[in-house]
């Protein structure tokens, strides 16, 4: 499957389509795997890349929301518990069960101002207690328990046992379990592929633009082609993310439905503070009462998150006093750890399109997703995809689809809550099997078990796949990065529509997020992608320096400024 130009023949071939979905993101791909195994056409549309906003920016965990209880939204965390566990479940070759260490300086103080902001007073500076952790842990996992795949929660008193060099203000640590997922940017293609293979009159274009054009109709470009087409939708679906209400305005719709609110990670290369996470998370308070999370990937710890309210959707600044917070709040959580800029490597932003309105906190506002419908011309219906998180876009998807059906009169045929997403069919789920799989794919394809174990870590049980490209011409690894191989390159271009440099680095591939992302590789992948693609030398030119400029990337360890920084990724 070539998902670029599948899509781009069915959009030329003039067939139509039933749905039109503006965004790419994981909420609008939800939407279209859900019509598709349903045998409803929908074209999806981003004028960027697939996963560019708030999807590619997220924490990269799957967890029901604990810190959403003193909101006393149940429903959302039950709901994202449920979900959490249906990923566990449906997609193990990417999500994994994380232990979150919590580490707390009191035993009692603060479960008063828990309580009252439980209660639904404005109450602040009010920290995590030990008391009030462990009874949030008791109901928090009650409301997981439908499907239930983690251990329960547990308390360390004796600080013999804490983690070692964790600071001396704290007096107990609790650990709990939520679970991590190593590559969501990939899952999001797998749902893509997976809805142009079950359905053939679906298409899904990156990089395209669409123009409405009055009386129900689109005109949809694709920009380095001379393709462009007109069709009319019966349904339109705005994923568009922090941007719903300018696109809904854009359709004759004025709304404000959303909060724009935005929120950085940092990705920090650093042994020692890598090597003391010893494969747990960290959820410490900065002492102000706000939460913040420290975990390690592959190779490095991600850190966020800043919550910052915004007028601008397409404000993807860091600010400076974000990274200062960010690695001030880090270095106080152990003793003997400083953390400061020279340790990142990468850095992402995203805006979070929380619901409209709720309290002035941004780390209070409401998490929940909801459904808005209005009417375009000729009373075609318009649903606006509003809030939401990561870990419950299969539920939200499901929601939209729904209540799409009952417009298009359809039933529903194929349910996903406990459908396996591609790359989980079939993929080993204990380590034993893991290991008599890579030693299998190793030795069919002539490969090292490290070169195995990398393709399946990468793309689940779709590394079968990916290892047959590879082998059906002469292969060799990158110059610069060993671990990958130009066929593997060409594959992630082909197959997975990366149109730009920054597509392949940032949201083909974990190269950015594993601190591997150096000056030489970037030159070689951008002449790599332009030979592909048919493009100049030029064009790479541009696109090398483009990546080389990006301020997200770090080479060395270089201040920023009191402006900030300004993400192109």
């Amino acid at each position: 499957m070539r998902i670029r130009e599948e899509s781009l023949t069915r959009l030329a071939s003039g067939e139509g389509f039933d749905v039109l979905i503006l965004g790419g993101g994981v909420n609008g791909v939800a939407v279209l795997r859900e019509l598709a195994l349903n045998g409803v056409s929908a074209l999806l549309i981003d004028s960027g890349d697939f996963c560019r906003g708030a999807t590619g920016a997220s924490s990269r965990m799957a967890h029901g929301g604990l810190r959403y209880l003193e909101n006393r939204e149940f429903k959302l965390v039950a709901e994202s518990a449920r979900e959490r566990n249906r990923l566990l479940n449906h997609a193990a070759h990417f999500t994994r069960p994380l232990e979150v260490a919590v580490p707390l300086p009191t035993f009692l103080r603060g479960l008063p101002g828990s309580i009252l902001r439980f209660l639904g007073f404005d109450w602040k500076g009010s920290t995590f207690s030990t008391a009030g952790l462990k009874i949030a842990l008791t109901l928090y996992e009650y409301l997981g328990r439908e499907g239930r795949a983690l251990p329960r929660h547990k308390t360390v008193l004796a600080r013999g046992k804490f983690p070692r060099g964790l600071a001396r203000r704290y007096k107990a640590v609790v650990s709990y379990f939520d679970a991590r997922i190593r590559n969501p940017e990939a899952l999001v293609l797998e749902m893509i592929e997976e809805a142009l293979t079950v359905e053939p009159q679906s298409a899904a274009l990156n990089h395209a633009n669409w123009r409405y054009d009055g009386g129900g109709a689109f005109t949809i470009t694709v920009g380095d082609t001379s393709l462009s087409r007109s069709i009319r939708p019966k349904v339109v679906v705005n994923a568009a993310g922090a941007w719903v209400d300018e696109v809904n305005a854009a359709l004759g719709c004025p709304t404000k439905y959303v909060r724009p609110v935005k929120g950085a990670h940092l990705l920090i290369r650093n042994d020692a503070l890598f090597d003391r996470m010893a494969n747990r998370a960290f959820y410490f308070d900065d002492g102000t009462g706000r939460m913040v999370i420290a975990y390690p990937l592959d190779r490095t710890v991600l850190l966020g998150t800043t919550e910052i309210t915004v007028t601008d959707p397409s404000d993807d600044t860091i600010a400076a006093q974000e990274i200062s917070y960010l690695t001030r709040s880090i270095s106080s959580l152990f003793d003997d750890i400083e953390i400061g800029p020279k340790d990142i490597v990468f850095m992402t932003t995203g805006i979070r399109p929380l619901q409209a309105g709720g309290s002035a906190d941004a780390n209070r506002a409401n998490r929940d997703h909801r459904l808005a419908e209005d009417r375009i011309e000729r009373g075609i219906p318009l649903l606006s995809l509003i809030g939401g998180k990561w870990t419950t876009f299969r539920a939200f998807g499901e929601r939209a689809a729904d209540q799409i059906f009952l417009h298009l009169d359809v039933t529903r045929r194929t349910g996903t809550a406990g459908r396996d997403y591609p790359g989980a069919i079939g993929f080993p789920r204990d380590e034993m099997s893991l290991a008599r799989a890579r030693q299998s794919l190793a030795a069919r394809f002539n490969m090292s078990m490290e070169r195995a174990a990398n393709l399946y870590s990468r793309y689940g049980a779709i590394a079968e796949r990916v290892a047959a490209f590879c082998a059906e011409t002469p292969d060799q690894p990158l110059a610069n990065l060993p671990s990958f191989t130009r066929n593997e390159i060409v594959w992630l271009i082909r197959a997975r529509a990366a149109i730009h440099l920054d597509d392949l680095i940032f949201r083909r591939s974990q190269i950015a997020l594993d601190g591997e992302c150096t000056p030489l590789l970037v030159q070689e992948l951008g002449h790599l992608l332009a030979h592909e693609r048919g493009q100049s030398m030029d064009w790479a030119e541009s696109e090398i320096t483009h990546c080389l400029n990006n301020p997200v990337l770090s080479f060395a360890a270089r201040q920023q400024g009191p402006q900030g920084v300004r993400c192109h990724g």
